[in-house]
């Protein structure tokens, strides 16, 4: 390479190589951060529409770093005799006065999937564990017995989340895989999985992996009623459903906003529903209601009981007395505050509650809402529990503070954007 092939440095900022990592720091943080050499996947070089060059790095973070910073001779040239970058590419690019984006460098892989020979069926019924003694995995086991495997370990995504990963191979029906993993973060642990992914790579990280997969699962399972998708220039997508469970396939490829992502991922999501987890059948058969309160309106509440254990179904008792009307109770001889609208409800021990709050979020670009939320003793997050149109729970105010007996606060207003 000869040095006068490179822009000329600017003071708008500096990149260096600390260690194993390129630290760039630009005056308002244009480019900042810092890149992981050894996690990087992908590197382009690319020119925006005010003709600026950035040198693009892929680590699982997107970065742009400058081509023009202080520095930036000497990263390449270390980035370049370590990966061999095409140099040729790269630097026919910089000096081009048009929007482009090329690649001059992809990360090469062990393939972590294999197509099985065989003509497996048991898509519908779960996965097998390939340990030494092949272990047969329910889509009905829960988080809590999962847990308990000594076939599987925790680990940490690059963004954080905690991992439940396996320590061998996965068949899914006639597919073989590594790295199969689900988010074990703020789960239900008496519920079933809910998703389970991996990100199927071939040896050149290409969309090799989606043709392939496609393939089989189109012949295993193309005949169910929800086999869908699209496939644009921009990304590939199909969905397969084997009685409640749904297995996903996506490719990204290069487009104005995205990169090609070289790998395929393969989700699966249990839809079915476990009604037992509904229940509280002690509670229900003791609730008494001291005292409550009707809220007319288009109320919304969430549903998401196989993620949130307080969610429950709305109680007999309840509906005998209030028929479908949303109402929040207070049951003073079991040291209760319930809350219910539609098929579900909440309910909390009396100590359990800190406080109340009202948010509202004026409409914008979106509609807007006003949200009752509960803050817990033991917790400072919100927990949202009704919601309907912007200031709608305002005038409840005082009674709400007279029926629950609790604190109430208004959240500072936002807008929906």
């Amino acid at each position: 390479m000869n040095t006068h092939i490179f822009p000329e440095e600017s003071s708008d900022g500096v990149v260096t190589l600390v260690g194993n990592k390129i630290r760039c720091e630009g005056k308002n943080q244009m480019g900042s951060g810092d890149v992981s050499i050894d996690d990087l996947q992908y590197a382009y070089v690319t020119v925006n529409n005010n003709n600026q060059v950035f040198l693009f790095l892929f680590d699982h973070h997107q970065h742009y770093i400058p081509v023009n910073f202080t520095g930036f001779k000497n990263v390449y040239q270390a980035l370049t005799e370590k990966f061999s970058f095409n140099d040729q590419l790269f630097f026919e690019s910089i000096h081009k006065k048009e929007i482009l984006k090329k690649e001059i460098w992809r990360r090469t892989y062990v393939p972590n999937y294999a197509i099985l020979a065989g003509d497996l069926s048991d898509y519908e019924e779960g996965f097998e564990i390939q340990s030494p003694q092949p272990q047969f995995v329910l889509w009905e086991t829960t988080y809590q017995s999962l847990e308990n495997n000594s076939a599987v370990y925790f680990d940490r995504s690059p963004y954080g989340q905690m991992l439940l990963k396996f320590k061998f191979p996965i068949r899914i029906g006639n597919i073989q895989i590594v790295n199969f993993f689900t988010y074990f973060d703020n789960v239900r642990k008496d519920a079933p999985v809910s998703e389970y992914y991996v990100d199927c790579f071939d040896a050149a990280g290409t969309d090799k992996s989606y043709i392939e997969l496609k393939q089989v699962l189109t012949h295993d399972l193309g005949g169910a009623p929800d086999s869908i998708g699209y496939e644009r220039a921009d990304q590939k997508n199909m969905y397969f459903n084997s009685k409640g469970i749904r297995l996903s396939i996506c490719y990204t490829y290069n487009s104005t906003w995205q990169f090609d992502g070289g790998y395929t991922s393969f989700h699966i999501k249990n839809t079915r529903e476990y009604e037992a987890l509904l229940i509280d059948e002690v509670y229900e058969s003791e609730l008494v209601v001291s005292d409550f309160l009707i809220l007319p309106g288009k109320i919304r509440m969430r549903s998401d009981y196989k993620s949130n254990s307080k969610v429950k179904r709305r109680q007999e008792k309840i509906t005998e007395q209030f028929k479908d009307k949303t109402i929040i109770w207070r049951d003073d001889v079991n040291h209760k505050i319930g809350f219910s609208c539609g098929a579900f409800s909440q309910v909390y021990d009396q100590d359990q509650i800190k406080s109340l709050q009202i948010q509202n979020v004026l409409p914008a670009r979106g509609s807007g809402s006003s949200n009752l939320e509960l803050i817990l003793e033991l917790d400072k997050n919100h927990y949202e529990i009704f919601s309907e149109k912007c200031h709608y729970f305002d005038r409840y105010a005082d009674r709400l503070k007279q029926l629950l007996k609790k604190e109430l606060t208004f959240g500072e207003e936002y807008h929906d954007c």
